[in-house]
């Protein structure tokens, strides 16, 4: 049992305390319209809705998922009404969700990545953001964006990296100010659909883990400040824990959530997040 609030903004002036280490992850909830009923969110220790960008996107065109052993690939993109057209549908769930509530920003331009956040920094229920980066980004990119995003905002600020280049890029978005690091975004992968179609897209599911604990320990070796959050694959309260043993002071689910609410949730209050 982990007992106490976690914090994942360590020395930064507004904080961002959870109660327990379990998260749910970038679309896995959607803007919270998508909750599942018999996923309770006040039960975790915090949730993470988007992904927001400043104009909206139409995403990936079909087929768009193709089940893997172990999992699924799946290629959306970054799908999305739109920051403006988001906050005025689903603001308002923000603050119901019962727990802390870091709106995810997927803009790699920095001044509409600036909009962005400038705009859900006025909603009501946000505790803090989640940069996300995209796969191409450098070392000089990261840290430029980063240190924009901290000019529009008091709230702390996680950067999600890919799992290739956690290790490379965390130590810059910790220079730059972040308040933590997740690790992160999935795996590129491919399967072949029944129908003969292939996908290429982002791993989802168990089999994704081993790549996920691989990076987490790889950026807990370099012995950085902030936070660290792990996330990819975790499915069962032993991955959960190993996570925890790495060295990650929260976790965040994703594929878990969509195939089985119900065992999110009781992970969740087996690892003190009730």
């Amino acid at each position: 049992m982990v007992e106490g609030a976690i914090e994942l903004a360590p020395g930064h002036k507004i904080g961002l305390p959870l109660a327990g280490p379990v998260m749910l992850a970038a679309g896995s909830i959607g803007y919270g319209e998508a909750r599942h009923r018999e996923l309770e969110t006040g039960r975790f220790g915090g949730v993470v809705v988007g992904p927001f960008t400043r104009r909206s996107r139409g995403g990936s065109p079909p087929p768009r998922l193709a089940e893997t052993l172990g999992g699924v690939v799946r290629r959306v993109g970054l799908q999305n009404r739109g920051v403006s057209a988001a906050v005025r549908r689903y603001g308002q769930l923000w603050p119901r969700m019962g727990c802390p509530v870091i709106a995810q920003v997927a803009d790699s331009e920095a001044d509409e990545a600036a909009e962005t956040v400038g705009r859900l920094a006025v909603a009501d229920g946000i505790a803090g953001f989640e940069l996300l980066c995209q796969p191409e980004a450098g070392e000089r990119e990261t840290g430029r964006l980063l240190e924009v995003l901290l000019l529009e905002t008091d709230l702390p600020v996680l950067v999600k990296l890919s799992l290739a280049r956690a290790a490379t890029l965390a130590p810059v978005a910790i220079e730059s100010g972040a308040a933590g690091v997740v690790v992160g975004s999935p795996a590129i992968g491919a399967g072949i659909r029944a129908d003969g179609q292939a996908v290429k897209g982002e791993m989802f599911g168990p089999g994704a883990f081993p790549m996920t604990l691989a990076a987490l320990l790889e950026v807990k070796a370099l012995g950085l400040s902030g936070s660290l959050v792990a996330c990819g694959g975790v499915n069962t309260q032993q991955q959960a824990r190993d996570c925890l043993r790495a060295g990650a002071d929260a976790l965040q689910l994703d594929s878990l959530v969509w195939v089985e609410p119900g065992a999110a949730v009781a992970l969740a209050v087996a690892l003190g997040s009730s």
